[in-house]
């Protein structure tokens, strides 16, 4: 079965979902494997900050939330939990 290709995904991460993308946690190796599969991966800076983590990113790129906003608004389909 052919691999799906992964260059039109994107996951968003803000609120708690923020830690997922810092040092120590679980999910980095896993969030590493998809973004070098080429999904784009962003978490909300103000988030980092709330959480105490500024400067922990570990996988991804630091977004604000009216980026995630965009996104979010102009997205053919969302997962959500």
């Amino acid at each position: 079965m052919p691999r799906p290709s992964w260059t039109c995904f994107l996951i968003l991460l803000y609120n708690g979902g923020a830690k997922l993308s810092a040092e120590g946690s679980q999910s980095v190796e896993d969030l590493r494997s998809l973004e070098a599969q080429g999904v784009e991966i962003l978490t909300c800076g103000t988030c980092l900050n709330y959480y105490g983590l500024s400067g922990k990113l570990a996988v991804g790129n630091v977004t604000n939330m009216y980026d995630i906003a965009e996104k979010l608004s102009g997205a053919a389909s969302i997962i959500r939990p």
